[in-house]
C-alpha cells in the first residue's frame, strides 16, 4: 500500500528561458485588442468612422500578480503476482488554487465604458429618421432640378448609410457592440463627434433635412479598475472570464500498470550495494478535470487525455555510494477538449472563440540521475538532476465546430517545452522480513524538495515538496 503527497507552489514562470510573473499574459501597456481580441472589430469600425485606419483602444496599463499552489494526495495499491512481476494502480486527489490580483492605471487611457444601448438607440433612431427623409426626397425628385445637389444627396445617403452601419455595430448591436468607447475628449471621440456634426450640417443646410440633432453617448472618463473587472467578468458580456481566485478540488488522473524486475542483486551479501533494474508500463486515464476555458490562469486536476507511459529504472552502488538512473517515455493520446481558440497572449478571448478542438499532445521524454549516500543500510541522503522535454501540441477543429478565419494552431504557441530540475531528499527503506533473517514490517519512506533550475516554453518556476510512504504485507 502506498500513500504519497506533494505540494507545489509558484508565482513566476519561465518563458523562452527567462523568468517572469506567472500572470505575465495579463500584463498589457496599453490594454486593448492585444489582450482582448474581441476589441479588434470595434477598433476597425472606429478607424473607418474617424478616418484613422491604425486606431487602437487604450484602456490604460494593466498589471497583474498571481500565486498558485497545487497539492496532491495519492493512494496506491500494488500486488506482487510473482517474485518479478507486480501490477499496480494509483489514484490522486488534487487541490489547485490560483490567486490573481489585477491593477489598472488609466493615466494613458483613451476609452471608457459604453454608457449603454438606451441612449445609443435613441440617437440611431434620430439618424434613421433623417436618412429616411433624405431617401424619400431623392425618390420624389426633390433634387432633380439641380444635378450637383442631387449628386450631393446621393453621395451623402451612401456615406451616411455606411456610417450608420458602423455606428450600430459599434454602439448597440447585441452581437458586436463594444463594451468600451472613445472618451468625449479623446482624439477619436472628437473626430467621431465631428464626423456626425458635419453630416448633420450637410443634411440641414444643403439638403433641407432638418431634425437630426442628437449625438451618440460617449463616456466622459476612462474606465476604472472596478469597471474593467466587471466588464471582463460579466457572464453576459463579450469577454466573460473568471478573475480573482480559482480553487478546484477533484480527483486527478488515475493510473494502472505493471512492472518487471529484470535484475535484483541489491544488498544480497554483507557488502552493501550491487545492481538492480526494472521496467514498467502504465496507462494514465483522463479521470481528472481540465482547466476552465473561461479562466486564463486556472489549473485543472488532470490533462484530459489518455497517456501510455514506459519507464526503465536502474540502481547501481558499492558500499555507501550509489545512484539511481531512470528514463521515461510518455505517449499522450489525442482527445477532444473545449477551448477558447486564441493564443496564450490573448487571455481575454471571449465566448465567441469557444469551440471543441482535437488536441494531439506532444510526447514527453524524461531522464534523471540521483546519486545517493547511505548513512546506514536503511537510510540514504540523495540529490538529483532531471531533464524533461515536451513536444509541440497539434490542434484541429472537431467537425462542425470551425471558427471562420481563426487558426486552431494558435493554441500551439509555446507548447513545446523542456526543463531541468534539481532535487535533494532522504530515503528510509527497510525490507524487514522480506529478506532472509529480517524481521518487522517491510516499509519504505522518502521526503524530497525539488525546484526548476531552467526551462524553455511556458513552465512554472515551481518549488515542490514530496513525501511517500509504502508498507508491504503478505496476501498469499
Amino acid at each position: 500500500m502506498e500513500l504519497e503527497g506533494s505540494l507545489e507552489t509558484f508565482d513566476r514562470r519561465f518563458r523562452a528561458g527567462n523568468r517572469e510573473s506567472y500572470a505575465a499574459d495579463l500584463f498589457s501597456n496599453p490594454l486593448g485588442s492585444d489582450r482582448i481580441p474581441g476589441l479588434a472589430e470595434s477598433e476597425a469600425r472606429i478607424g473607418r468612422i474617424t478616418g484613422n485606419a491604425g486606431y487602437q483602444l487604450n484602456l490604460g496599463t494593466l498589471t497583474a500578480d498571481a500565486h498558485a499552489d497545487v497539492g496532491a494526495g495519492w493512494l496506491g495499491l500494488s500486488l506482487g503476482v510473482t517474485d518479478n512481476i507486480t501490477v499496480f494502480g494509483r489514484i490522486p486527489l488534487v487541490r489547485s488554487r490560483v490567486q490573481t490580483i489585477l491593477g489598472l492605471d488609466p493615466t494613458s487611457a483613451n476609452a471608457g465604458l459604453n454608457p449603454g444601448t438606451t441612449d445609443q438607440l435613441t440617437f440611431l433612431s434620430n439618424m434613421d429618421a433623417a436618412l429616411a427623409t433624405l431617401s424619400a426626397k431623392l425618390a420624389a425628385g426633390d433634387y432633380d432640378a439641380d444635378p450637383s445637389q442631387r449628386a450631393l444627396a446621393e453621395a451623402t445617403l451612401a456615406d451616411a448609410t455606411a456610417l450608420r452601419a458602423d455606428l450600430f455595430g459599434l454602439l448597440a448591436d447585441p452581437s458586436t457592440g463594444s463594451p468600451v468607447l472613445p472618451t468625449t475628449s479623446s482624439t477619436a471621440g472628437v473626430a467621431l463627434t465631428a464626423r456626425i456634426t458635419t453630416l448633420q450640417a450637410t443634411l440641414a443646410n444643403n439638403l433641407s433635412v432638418p431634425g437630426f440633432t442628437l449625438m451618440p453617448a460617449l463616456p466622459d472618463s476612462p474606465v476604472t479598475e472596478t469597471e474593467l473587472d466587471q466588464t471582463l467578468s460579466d457572464p453576459a458580456g463579450p469577454v466573460a472570464v473568471q478573475l480573482g481566485e480559482s480553487r478546484v478540488t477533484f480527483r486527478g488522473d488515475a493510473e494502472l500498470g505493471a512492472s518487471l524486475t529484470v535484475v535484483d542483486n541489491w544488498d544480497r551479501s554483507v557488502q552493501r550495494g550491487g545492481f538492480r533494474a526494472a521496467i514498467s508500463g502504465l496507462v494514465r486515464f483522463p479521470t481528472g478535470r481540465r482547466e476552465r476555458p473561461d479562466d486564463p490562469l486556472d489549473i485543472g486536476t488532470g490533462d484530459g487525455q489518455t497517456d501510455i507511459q514506459l519507464d526503465a529504472i536502474g540502481d547501481v552502488g558499492r558500499g555507501p555510494l550509489g545512484a539511481r538512473i531512470s528514463g521515461t517515455y510518455v505517449m499522450q493520446r489525442p482527445s477532444n477538449i473545449l477551448k477558447r481558440v486564441a493564443s496564450p497572449d490573448q487571455p481575454f478571448a471571449g465566448p465567441d472563440r469557444l469551440a471543441q478542438v482535437r488536441r494531439d499532445p506532444g510526447e514527453i521524454l524524461v531522464v534523471s540521475a540521483r546519486p545517493f549516500y547511505r548513512l546506514a543500510r536503511t537510510v540514504a541522503l540523495h540529490a538529483g538532476v532531471e531533464h524533461w522535454s515536451h513536444g509541440s501540441d497539434g490542434y484541429t477543429y472537431v467537425s462542425g465546430n470551425e471558427l471562420p478565419g481563426i487558426d486552431p494552431n494558435l493554441l500551439t504557441q509555446d507548447s513545446e517545452a523542456n526543463a531541468t530540475l534539481l532535487s535533494v531528499g532522504i530515503t528510509y527503506s527497510n525490507p524487514g522480513r522480506l529478506r532472509p533473517g529480517g524481521t518487522g514490517l517491510p516499509v519504505d519512506a522518502s521526503w524530497s524538495y525539488e525546484r526548476v533550475l531552467r526551462a524553455s516554453g511556458r513552465v512554472p518556476n515551481s518549488h515542490a515538496v514530496r513525501a511517500r510512504f509504502r508498507m508491504y504485507f503478505a496476501v498469499w
